[in-house]
């Protein structure tokens, strides 16, 4: 009796649904409210479990109405750093006061090339007095012939190393000059319109303490507005740089944290090993008086293997260029400047700005023993795309393949079409799903033909999808078909399984360490254990080192670094989906999915604030499994392939910013996940388009 009144309260329940006439986030919260409040009662509906997925699911995504009002943020207001505020008319006594150590054996030799403007170089000087660095120093002023009172009071500061140019020898000289008087280890070239912070020179020296490799380390440079004026700089193939953050709040987590590697940073506040910068004899006079110098160094210190490393921990002031201005003389020398440097760098530039795609690859479309045994004989994922059906007027169900067919991965040629199509339209490589459980392998077939065969000659990876395998395609625990077992011992056979890949020449790199994939380390009882196996059994075999990515989702959120991890990946559309309305004229009585508006989610994810660690973004061309699960699907409306191209496009242009030349990887999921109604392979719909799409948001790298 307890049964059937179960069963007529649901019948209820749904039909009451059904009816109400109200906007789909509504009739989702309502349906959530009962289910949360009766689920004793509807405990055995398909449509209670079928709930409990979609929260689940869900977990790890916002799910926000496209019609909700929610108040805009406040508009972030810069708060001024604290500066040396000295009157014009108090600068002589300032300089009066000035009093610097004159160590026999500095540490660092301070290098400030000067012309003019003597009160912004008094004030520098006044805020490396207040703010005195705890490693020794000297104090090197050159000034470059200027025609002020800067001989006058900058000659009578004690401690203070002042030479003066007998004439404008321009700032690169003038620089080179400073260098060429320096004692110290290291040198630190400072721009006289800067004001330093606390701790500024001794946190750049931390860099060089803690990272081997570190050749040119640079500050975080602020406006005296309290706008952030540079957090690193990229080098573009144009010959121009952009300033990483121009303009945001230097507070944001995105420009904080540990140091990290970019292309670049301007001189204003550079500091190098006074060997190396000897070794490459100095800055290149080719560029004198002045301008691309910098840009130039750092190119020639990542040429010697070392790495330029932005340090968040260093902050400066600068006011930008103050002691000149854009007068046509200057303009020319820039135009003049800028095509030597893209003579020499030009090659070098593009290669380092190129941003490489990898397509996640899903390789169930061959039959196996397996799958014959739980779905029937020959299942393949084709068996769910054939069967899907239109949901709605206007719903596009089902995706049917175009160039290729119904494939069969079992056929070399298959592969190589594959590989052909992905690099015309600038694919760089598949990141093959991997499935292990505790020494059984599912769906190996295609990656370990492609390593035994050499063919194709495409670059890959792998991501060990390491749920469950369940009756669901939803990454839940419905009914377990394949079980993970975890331990070390299974940990050590998984990654010697995967040797053969790894050793692989076409195995994608991250500046020679291997990148290898997991889809939800949470699963893992110790994730950190496990990379620890992972990571020493390829160092001892003499496979290199690993580089470990994350996927973010199920609730696998937050710093990668935390459970031993290198990076993590986006994973759309995990993290956030916009609901859409229920189209008007449904097809499927029986339908009890969810809809979602996939240009308002693919604005989500271009606007989306990077994230303080070592990220990469993921695009995707569209969103609809109605092929697996036909009642209660996740149906992206709206999904075309020009709102696909310019997310991608936004992605690519966020990578070379964010990401350090060698680490500029985006991700799309997916290539060939058909039955979830999101693939990069042409189908019938739309031919060639996403791919067309992927490749114009290239430009032309893609070409």
């Amino acid at each position: 009796m307890p049964n059937k009144i179960r069963v007529l309260a649901s019948r209820i329940a749904r039909s009451a649904y059904r009816r109400l006439p109200l906007p789909l986030p509504v009739r989702w919260r309502i349906k959530s409210f009962l289910y949360r409040n009766l689920g004793p009662l509807l405990k055995n509906s398909a449509n209670y479990q079928q709930w409990l997925i979609q929260i689940a699911a869900t977990q790890a995504v916002t799910v926000k109405s496209a019609d909700s009002n929610t108040q805009p943020a406040m508009p972030w207001q810069p708060t001024p750093p604290p500066m040396l505020d000295v009157s014009a008319d108090d600068i002589e006594a300032l300089a009066a006061s000035l009093a610097f150590p004159t160590p026999e054996s500095p540490q660092v030799s301070i290098i400030i090339p000067v012309y003019n403007q003597v009160d912004y170089t008094i004030r520098c000087l006044g805020s490396i007095q207040r703010y005195a660095p705890q490693a020794s120093c000297e104090i090197i002023v050159v000034d470059d012939a200027s025609s002020d009172a800067s001989a006058q009071l900058l000659s009578q500061i004690n401690g203070l190393h002042y030479v003066r140019n007998p004439e404008n020898l321009g700032f690169l000289r003038t620089a080179n000059r400073g260098a060429a008087l320096a004692r110290g280890r290291y040198l630190l070239f400072l721009n006289n319109d800067t004001q330093v912070l606390p701790g500024w020179l001794d946190h750049l020296l931390e860099v060089f303490a803690t990272c081997p490799d570190a050749g040119l380390v640079g500050a975080k440079l602020i406006y005296p507005s309290g706008h952030l004026q540079e957090a690193g700089a990229a080098l573009r193939p144009d010959g121009t740089v952009d300033l990483i953050g121009l303009n945001d709040d230097p507070a944001k987590p995105l420009y904080n944290g540990p140091p990290r590697e970019v292309d670049h940073c301007s001189g204003a506040c550079l500091l190098i090993e006074t060997l190396l910068f000897r070794e490459l004899g100095g800055f290149d006079e080719i560029y004198a008086p002045a301008y691309f110098e910098d840009c130039d160094l750092s190119l020639r210190v990542h040429e010697q293997g070392r790495k330029v490393i932005y340090q968040p921990a260093a902050e400066i002031i600068h006011h930008l260029s103050v002691t000149t201005n854009r007068d046509g003389h200057k303009l020319r020398q820039i135009e003049r400047n800028k095509a030597i440097y893209l003579q020499r760098w030009g090659e070098t530039l593009q290669a380092r700005d190129a941003v490489r795609l990898i397509a996640f690859y899903l390789p169930q479309y061959h039959p196996i023993p397996e799958n014959d045994r739980w779905w029937g004989k020959g299942f393949t994922e084709w068996t769910n795309v054939t069967k899907a059906q239109p949901n709605f007027a206007g719903h596009y169900q089902p995706h049917l393949p175009a160039d290729l067919g119904f494939y069969d991965l079992r056929v070399p040629e298959v592969r190589d079409e594959q590989a052909a199509l992905a690099r015309h339209y600038g694919i760089h490589g598949f990141c093959y799903y991997y499935y292990w459980f505790a020494g059984k392998r599912l769906l190996n077939r295609p990656l370990d033909e492609v390593v035994q065969s050499g063919h194709p000659d495409f670059p890959f990876c792998v991501c060990w999808a390491n749920e469950n395998w369940s009756r669901r395609w939803d990454g839940l625990d419905s009914e377990i078909l394949i079980a993970q077992q975890h331990s070390d011992e299974d940990d050590l056979n998984f990654i010697r399984t995967l040797e053969p890949a790894l050793r692989d020449r076409r195995y994608i790199r991250l500046k020679d360490r291997l990148l290898l994939l997991v889809y939800r380390p949470s699963l893992l009882p110790d994730a950190a254990r496990t990379a620890a196996i992972w990571r020493s059994y390829c160092r001892e075999s003499g496979l290199g080192e690993l580089y470990l990515a994350s996927i973010q989702s199920f609730g696998d959120i937050g710093d990668p670094r935390t459970f031993g991890f290198d990076a993590a990946i986006e994973f759309p559309p995990h993290a956030m989906a916009v609901l859409a309305q229920q189209p008007a004229e449904m097809y499927n009585p029986n339908f009890q999915g969810m809809f979602y508006d996939y240009p308002a989610t693919a604005d989500f994810f271009m606007n989306r604030s990077p994230m303080p660690y070592p990220f990469f973004r993921t695009a995707m061309p569209s969103w609809d499994n109605t092929a697996r699960r036909q009642d209660t699907s996740d149906i992206f409306l709206n999904a075309k392939p020009d709102y696909y191209e310019r997310w991608l496009k936004r992605l690519i242009e966020e990578t070379r910013w964010y990401r350090s030349a060698g680490e500029r990887l985006v991700f799309i999921n997916a290539w060939n996940e058909w039955a979830e109604g999101n693939h990069l392979e042409p189908d019938r719909q739309y031919g060639h388009r996403y791919l067309e799409a992927t490749r114009n948001a290239l430009g032309e790298q893609g070409c």
